[in-house]
């Protein structure tokens, strides 16, 4: 329990301190409004004794030194002990105390937001440079949840630090002013609430477990929406819609419960200390008034602060809660901002340009495997040249290694062992930033925005104009039906691209890459889910290339890839054999004829397929 406490702590203390690195002069801006408020409010409490005194409350009665300060600073600043002196005097308190609080609440939103904002784009900043074996491994539901909720609840946590840090310098001008008046008095009064806060300190604790429970339930509750959202159309074509809103039931049960536990937790903290509150101002009462026989004007402003100061301490307690409540949320976002920066590709020190292939792409005894405590490879030992400017196909079986040696040639993934040489360079350090500049990349799967056509296609090229667009369109086979489109290039495709169809989408993804100007083309099956007649309009966009660019197939029906220059066939992460279609179809033995006798026993395979 101790090693938790201080654990706990520790954690308080390195958020406090990010705040205040972060918010900079900012903070000594809000510490001085704080200042400027409190004085503010303590000289407008030392007013009500001129002015009850002046209208007869009490008569002119002293207690210790309070009457001659407040005469001392009455005749410092020649102020008439007038009724209407002194209603102005307080008036131009009050204004001052407006002004001060205008600022410090636009102040305490400027920190609050952008101390959030900070958070976020430095954890964002982090996950862009994530190598990518490292980014597939990590599960976006968690990404997102700490991105926006639990950022979000950050800043709430936040606006309550700033809270807890305003009230404490208010509730310190109250006590200032109460011992001033009656040190014995407030000193039990302070005892009493020491005490009654030691009471309420498991309550604490209980915050800071709850936050955390709060969080994993939050957590559970993006990461079930994500996966039914993305598994939709399968939900929907199995007919288990009632099983996804059965499970979303439970998820959303649990983080119910846990709300209500630190609401529980919350009102049994009030509770008690509106008890103890009551007790502490009873005690309060008698002492003053049969113990120290206070004069009317003292116990009316000793009733005031009191009446002001206990709500403070509670304040206090409850904004000290909800910051405990927050911190799993913040400790969670710093161990994933530790997690993405061990996890970080090299940045380049300058801006690459990309690179003009010239010679080919060779893969030199390249190994590579997902699991490095297992001997088994994805990739072994692969000795491959890839030519220049012409058209060289990948296929094989599936689990053959044709997308890891895709990853591999894109940069995405270090082999293991071997090298991976652009024109006879390695690829790493800033060459490797230059080449990713100089792929077109077409997965099998077509990710589109939310958004126009145009602005899908600018995506890749940000500065290219009209001309540029149809250009590339034309090149894809894709410029005809963009015309029909209501708004042409500027008809929104919906959500990844739902409104057109698949071939629609995969010329469009083809467009996107040659936007770019690349000098290698890859397409990872890109025509593998499309009907025969989009997957023609495809084959003839990249037909019209060859010699070009730098094309790489890979291919999962085999008669798509008959043009190739050359054909290189992988099984079990190794490559088995290469050579033209005419020369490896003529091998009796081999496994691309075997393929491609595979494929002719079943030619309606792909007629079927929808758009």
């Amino acid at each position: 329990m101790a090693k938790m406490a201080v654990y706990q702590s520790e954690v308080l203390w390195s958020y406090a301190r990010a705040v205040f690195q972060y918010a900079g002069m900012k903070a000594f801006i809000f510490l001085g409004l704080l200042i400027a408020l409190g004085l503010a409010e303590g000289i407008g409490l030392f007013m009500i004794i001129p002015f009850l005194q002046l209208i007869g409350v009490g008569g002119g009665e002293g207690s210790g030194g309070l009457t001659a300060i407040i005469g001392s600073i009455i005749a410092a600043v020649r102020l008439p002990l007038t009724l209407p002196a002194l209603l102005c005097a307080y008036a131009g308190i009050i204004a001052v105390h407006a002004v001060a609080a205008r600022f410090k609440d636009v102040l305490n939103v400027e920190i609050v937001q952008g101390f959030t904002q900070f958070l976020r784009d430095r954890l964002y900043g982090k996950l862009m440079r994530v190598d990518w074996l490292s980014f597939t491994r990590t599960r976006a539901a968690d990404v997102t949840h700490v991105l926006t909720a639990g950022l979000e609840w950050v800043g709430y946590g936040t606006q309550h630090f700033l809270l807890l840090i305003g009230t404490a310098v208010i509730a310190a001008v109250h006590i200032g002013v109460a011992l001033t008046i009656s040190p014995p008095l407030t000193a039990l009064a302070l005892g009493s609430g020491a005490v009654l806060l030691l009471v309420l300190r498991p309550f604490n604790r209980q915050a800071f477990r709850t936050g955390e429970d709060l969080y994993q339930a939050r957590n559970e509750m993006f990461a079930i929406v994500t996966e039914h959202l993305n598994g939709m159309k399968v939900a929907k074509s199995y007919g288990v819609e009632q099983r996804h809103v059965q499970n979303f039931r439970v998820v959303t049960g649990e983080l119910v419960s846990q709300f209500i536990r630190f609401a529980r937790v919350n009102a049994g903290t009030r509770m008690f200390y509106q008890i103890g509150a009551v007790l502490v101002l009873s005690a309060f009462f008698y002492w003053a008034i049969d113990v120290f026989h206070l004069p009317a004007p003292y116990l009316l402003l000793m009733a005031f602060l009191f009446a002001r100061i206990l709500p403070k301490l509670s304040l206090l307690q409850q904004s000290y809660q909800q910051l405990r409540n927050m911190l799993p949320s913040y400790e969670a976002a710093l161990a994933m901002e530790k997690r993405f920066a061990e996890m970080q590709e090299p940045l380049a020190h300058r801006v690459v340009a990309p690179v003009r292939l010239g010679q080919g792409v060779e893969f030199r005894q390249v190994s590579f495997g997902y699991h490095q405590n297992q001997n088994a490879y994805a990739l072994h030992q692969i000795d491959l040249v890839i030519p220049a400017r012409r058209t060289t196909a990948i296929v094989g079986p599936s689990g053959a290694g044709k997308s890891t040696l895709a990853d591999l040639l894109m940069g995405l993934l270090p082999p293991d062992q071997g090298t991976v040489l652009i024109d006879g360079l390695p690829l790493a350090g800033e060459l490797l930033h230059g080449w990713r500049r100089s792929v077109g990349y077409v997965p099998q799967e077509t990710f589109l925005f939310h958004d126009t056509v145009r602005a899908n296609l600018q995506w890749a090229q940000p500065d290219s104009g009209e001309e540029d667009l149809w250009r590339v369109l034309h090149l894809a086979a894709a410029a005809e039906f963009v015309v029909r489109l209501p708004q042409g290039l500027d008809t929104v495709v919906g959500d990844r691209g739902v409104r057109l169809s698949g071939g629609e989408r995969q010329r469009l993804a083809l467009a996107r890459a040659l936007l770019r100007q690349p000098s290698l083309l890859l397409l990872d099956e890109a025509t593998s889910s499309l009907d025969l007649e989009n997957e023609r309009h495809i084959q003839e966009a990249v037909r019209q290339l060859h010699g070009e660019l730098t094309i790489v197939v890979i291919a999962h029906r085999l008669a798509t890839i008959r043009g190739a220059d050359r054909i290189v066939v992988l099984n079990h992460g190794r490559v088995v054999e290469s050579g033209t279609w005419d020369q490896l179809a003529a091998r009796s033995s081999g496994l691309f004829r075997s393929l491609v006798q595979a494929e002719e026993a079943v030619p309606e395979a792909g007629e079927g397929r929808r758009t």
